[in-house]
């Protein structure tokens, strides 16, 4: 009730700010350990960032120093300007920044309850710039934070009328700077992370636009190092994309020791013969490489020149597996289950191929085929993660 002991009106139920009230409800902040005590973004919902740029630098430091594996995002809404300007141009009731705030209220509601369902012992989800959002949280694998976040890219995709594209970044012990005893590192630090995952998002979106492709992509990216060229904790690096995967990486040159090849944020192959890859370039030229392993890390030749300079924080890389040729042909119903899996058929040797192949097409019944595909997808998963 107001002053006048009249009832205050409520807000109509298409309200398009309705759901960026205040929570005023602090177990409905997207934190969980970290950033204990921040308050909200009134849009989106999320973390503060004056609170989240206070809190963080502490939270990460502490948790690397102790050995641990941080995973940060930085996700940014595609577009919004233009959706903003269309609105503003085609919609009465709806004037345009109105409709850039719905936009994020949406991806803060999102966010939130995705936040929510994560596993993390410790993290949060926090705004960033007009219309960007950052999530941190304390791993126990790389793998399981690109899965979440590409989760949530798809779940914002359904939500709202324009896409989002994240890059992120993996940061150990190793990231930390050897002096710090000055005065606050922890921020210089932070801000030092924030940069590299951010420049990477905005050099592929850069190339998405050079070149007219799609938005919400994932970019990988790796956190500056500091005496040493090649990731020594492999806990950091991602797997080289596998079956139908396609994975968007900022790759670095790989120093002197190994002039002519550029780093890639991910795990180096198995074996002497290395791991073919469909490299596309900034300029949207394709062409096929050989990824072999340096002290662990996957690398690629450069196809300029190696004493070219490389401007900015690396090159923006489109990964895709190539599929190897066999002798025999893969059955469809194999190929159906390898591709829903995400599995990559090479990467058994040829005769252990030529073996189950074999048993598969001298199955005496259906129930025999099938039971000895899933055998065979079990045999390339275990390979895969050996």
């Amino acid at each position: 009730m107001d002053p006048t002991g009249k009832h205050c009106p409520k807000a109509p139920a298409y309200d398009p700010l309705l759901s960026s009230v205040p929570l005023f409800d602090p177990a409905q902040l997207p934190l969980r350990d970290w950033c204990a005590g921040s308050r909200e973004d009134a849009v989106t919902g999320l973390v503060a960032f004056p609170d989240f740029h206070s809190h963080i630098p502490r939270a990460l430091a502490s948790a690397l120093t102790g050995g641990g594996l941080v995973g940060l995002a930085i996700g940014d809404v595609d577009g919004l300007k233009g959706h903003v300007e269309q609105s503003n141009a085609t919609d009465p009731g709806c004037y345009g920044h109105l409709a850039g705030n719905k936009v994020m209220a949406r991806l803060g509601a999102v966010t939130r309850t995705w936040f929510h369902t994560q596993p993390w012992e410790a993290g949060c989800a926090a705004t960033f710039g007009g219309d960007e959002v950052i999530i941190a949280a304390a791993l126990d694998d790389a793998t399981g934070f690109h899965r979440a976040v590409t989760q949530l890219r798809d779940r914002l995709a359904d939500e709202l009328p324009v896409r989002v594209s994240f890059a992120l970044a993996f940061a150990s012990a190793e990231h930390l700077p050897a002096d710090r005893g000055a005065g606050g590192w922890k921020h210089h630090f932070t801000d030092q992370l924030l940069a590299a995952v951010d420049r990477c998002l905005f050099t592929h979106k850069a190339t998405r636009r050079a070149t007219g492709g799609e938005g919400g992509i994932i970019a990988i990216t790796q956190p500056p190092l500091t005496g040493h060229t090649a990731a020594r904790d492999h806990r950091t690096l991602l797997p080289l994309p596998t079956g139908a995967e396609t994975l968007h990486v900022l790759a670095r040159p790989a120093g002197t020791g190994t002039p002519g090849m550029l780093l890639l944020p991910c795990a180096g192959p198995a074996g002497l013969r290395g791991k073919r890859l469909r490299l596309t370039s900034p300029d949207g030229t394709a062409h096929t490489a050989v990824a072999v392993s340096l002290h662990g890390q996957a690398a690629v030749p450069r196809e300029t020149a190696a004493t070219d300079t490389i401007e900015g924080p690396g090159i923006p890389l489109t990964l895709q597996p190539v599929r190897e040729k066999s002798a025999r042909g893969v059955p469809d119903d194999l190929a159906a289950a390898l591709e829903k899996e995400g599995l990559d058929w090479s990467v058994l040797p040829a005769h252990e191929q030529a073996q189950m192949l074999h048993l598969i097409t001298e199955s005496a019944s259906a129930d025999i085929r099938t039971a000895r595909i899933t055998a065979v997808i079990d045999a390339v998963a275990t390979r895969t993660r050996s």
